[in-house]
């Protein structure tokens, strides 16, 4: 982390903005919102630059939630001010999850500071002269290691949402990490709330969830690679919870095509097992074939990723089903090789 640092106060050095941008990706969730607050201390606190936070079209719904329950009034902006003179951008690997920010962040070419955790780096991370990555289970871990490095203390409340944040992104701890737990361990010595983090990301799912994930359910193709079940599925929104569903349903990998007006938004999902098994990543080997097919950009972990194009979303829930299909019976068919036989058909169900 002493690099790491090293490279944040380079970007301060070199840069010298008057007024600093600190952005997330569109509707950012806990561990995004977490990150931001904690970059704002770390910068304000080791250069005592002025800096704003943006949250392109607001936080998500349960960001909002944990910001009330913590009483966490923390001014952000929904747009910049016309006098940014740079920016660091917090959890977001590719421009495409920016929206109409992602303009202004690449016309700061070099004046840009890049910290993320994904594990297949989109645009931003390659392009960006400084930057602070790792692939880690949740942007909040390397964020609590810089102010830890910097000797900056987190108070009670912003050490709880940024467990929270920790929580959130590990899925409750199924991607655990030894750097995560013991992040967790020092925000819970700083005063944070383990109990209230955990309790303020319970809630019911909404009307809408609940229809999208059904409708998820009554539409999926399902292929089937060896003793490997991939299922597919497009809705108009809740992508992940609907590719959390499948996999709850019995999918070693779920995919769910989503958006409006030749957007696309793609969610996917995959188990642990099937992580183990393959040898495949989401985000290592799974993205970056699909940018090439679908000209998007993405990001991901072994066994969640987003990805985000432009075009029909059947057809192209079709071209990713048969990239994945190649990759896991490529792997499957080396795997038996191997063993000296093969055991590998293709099946193919839709409703």
């Amino acid at each position: 982390m002493k690099e790491a640092l090293a490279a944040v106060e380079e970007f301060l050095s070199h840069t010298r903005p008057g007024l600093l941008a600190i952005i997330t990706h569109v509707n950012p969730d806990p561990d995004a919102v977490a990150s931001a607050i904690l970059a704002k201390l770390l910068l304000e606190k080791i250069s005592r630059t002025r800096s704003v936070i943006i949250f392109p079209e607001g936080p998500s719904k349960i960001s909002k939630k944990l910001l009330s329950r913590l009483s966490l009034n923390v001014p952000f902006t929904l747009e910049p001010p016309n006098t940014i003179g740079a920016a660091v951008v917090i959890d977001t690997p590719s421009s495409t999850q920016l929206s109409s920010l992602a303009e202004l962040v690449v016309s700061l070419g070099s004046r840009v500071l890049v910290i993320d955790h994904h594990a297949s780096g989109g645009d931003l991370v390659s392009k960006a002269r400084y930057r602070v990555w790792r692939p880690e289970v949740a942007c909040t871990v390397i964020l609590v290691e810089l102010l830890t490095q910097a000797k900056v203390k987190i108070d009670a409340p912003l050490a709880t949402l940024s467990i929270a944040g920790i929580i959130y992104d590990t899925a409750r701890f199924q991607r655990a990490t030894p750097q995560s737990l013991r992040a967790v361990a020092r925000l819970m010595e700083m005063g944070g709330a383990y109990d209230i983090a955990l309790s303020s990301l319970q809630e019911p799912a909404s009307m809408s969830e609940r229809i999208a994930r059904l409708k998820a359910a009554s539409r999926v193709s399902i292929v089937q690679v060896g003793n490997i079940i991939v299922a597919g599925t497009y809705v108009a929104s809740h992508e992940a919870a609907a590719a959390r569903a499948l996999l709850g349903l019995g999918a070693d990998i779920a995919v769910v095509v989503g958006g409006k007006r030749g957007e696309l938004r793609v969610s996917m999902r995959a188990s642990r097992d099937f992580v183990a098994l393959t040898g495949l990543s989401l985000g290592r080997d799974i993205v970056p074939l699909l940018t090439d097919i679908l000209g998007g950009e993405g990001g991901g972990h072994d066994t969640s990723a987003g990805f985000n194009a432009k075009g029909d979303p059947q057809q192209a829930l079709s071209s990713i089903l048969r990239v994945i299909y190649s990759e896991v019976s490529s792997r499957i068919f080396r795997a038996s090789k191997d063993r000296g036989k093969r055991h590998l058909h293709w099946t193919s169900k839709s409703k």
